[in-house]
């Protein structure tokens, strides 16, 4: 016999097919059973558009009865975002039981949705794979919770621990680089220093088909984010500037939104370390609900980041090559900070010729 166990991890799995498209909102995924099987599924997948629970009632083909559960990863919706609330629509259909794999963190909903469940006759049951749940929606937690998007740094490093190779653009391989683009497929945002930007002119754009991704929903390229304290670079000299979609440029002289290309201007407080990475990561959160943050450093920024501990995965693609004293060096890996227990080493994985080793941050 199945258990609840094997219908909330099949919720959780149809969750993450909306990771593409549905931030700022948490990825959600539902199914409904009745005598051990399935009957009936869903998962909401794209900002806007039905939660994962309305999604599975409509395609269920059956009348509803005692016998049927849902089984949702997330707690149902108490208020009016751009759809109208979850619970409203459950308590109506009939449905009679519900197993929720964890509470929804946002204060508007939290433990609400299930105070309302119980209180029409619904059998509610909370904290099946809570935490398979947590994980998947690990960047939404830390906006609503931390009020700071879940970051994730990337870098690709050389043998001899060198970010960059002056007789090469590449310093990874194909397989490596086409990894990257999914990892900003996933991200709500993307940010550079203005180095990165003086040297490598990037357009930071999702480079990947539909049938990479698997959808058949328009790609979503990330919000671009520069850090430029003096403001020194001029727009029209960038591709990282050209498009419609948002940029945004965090500095030390002004705020200011120039609504013809899209840029915001945000001004932030220094510090010895340069632009406040805190306040800045405070206002992704808050004022652009940023969920996952895609960080491309170079030595000076992943120093920043490190050094405040603002990092939650660090991504390296180790990359067969010796580059020499002509190569940039990477934030050293000895560092005295780095030997306080706060980093461990998540996955280790082949890329073709480069290893790509992702490591993840301990929290104060």
């Amino acid at each position: 016999m199945k258990s609840e166990i094997y219908f909330m991890q099949r919720a959780i799995d149809l969750s993450k097919l909306g990771k593409y498209n549905v931030a700022p909102n948490p990825m959600v995924g539902c199914v409904i059973t009745e005598k051990n099987k399935i009957i009936s599924e869903g998962y909401h997948s794209k900002f806007g558009s039905d939660h994962a629970e309305i999604v599975a009632l409509k395609k269920l083909k059956k009348n509803i009865n005692n016998n049927m559960i849902m089984h949702v990863s997330l707690e149902p919706c108490c208020h009016i975002g751009k759809t109208g609330p979850c619970v409203d629509s459950i308590i109506s259909s009939g449905i009679k039981n519900i197993n929720i794999a964890m509470l929804d963190p946002n204060p508007l909903v939290k433990g609400k949705g299930v105070k309302k469940l119980r209180a029409n006759g619904i059998n509610v049951k909370v904290g099946i794979c809570n935490k398979e749940a947590k994980i998947v929606n690990k960047g939404f937690i830390s906006r609503i919770v931390q009020n700071k998007p879940y970051v994730t740094i990337k870098q690709a490093v050389s043998i001899d621990n060198k970010i960059s190779n002056p007789k090469s653009k590449w310093l990874s391989n194909k397989e490596s680089r086409k990894d990257v683009q999914f990892l900003r497929a996933e991200s709500c945002a993307i940010l550079i220093g203005s180095e990165t930007l003086y040297k490598d002119n990037p357009k930071l754009n999702v480079k990947l088909k539909n049938s990479d991704l698997k959808t058949n929903l328009k790609i979503r390229n990330p919000i671009k984010i520069v850090l430029d304290s003096k403001l020194s670079k001029k727009i029209t000299d960038y591709k990282f500037f050209k498009g419609s979609g948002k940029k945004i440029i965090f500095n030390n002289i002004v705020t200011n939104f120039d609504k013809e290309n899209n840029i915001d201007y945000i001004k932030v407080g220094k510090n010895n370390l340069g632009l406040n990475i805190e306040s800045i990561l405070k206002i992704l959160a808050k004022k652009y609900q940023i969920n996952y943050l895609m960080v491309e450093p170079g030595a000076k920024l992943l120093k920043s980041f490190i050094l405040k501990n603002l990092i939650d995965d660090l991504i390296i693609y180790k990359c067969p090559i010796i580059i020499g004293k002509f190569g940039l060096d990477a934030f050293s890996t000895n560092s005295k900070y780095l030997k306080k227990n706060i980093i461990e080493i998540d996955t280790i994985k082949q890329m073709s010729n480069d290893v790509k080793i992702t490591y993840k941050f301990k929290k104060k």
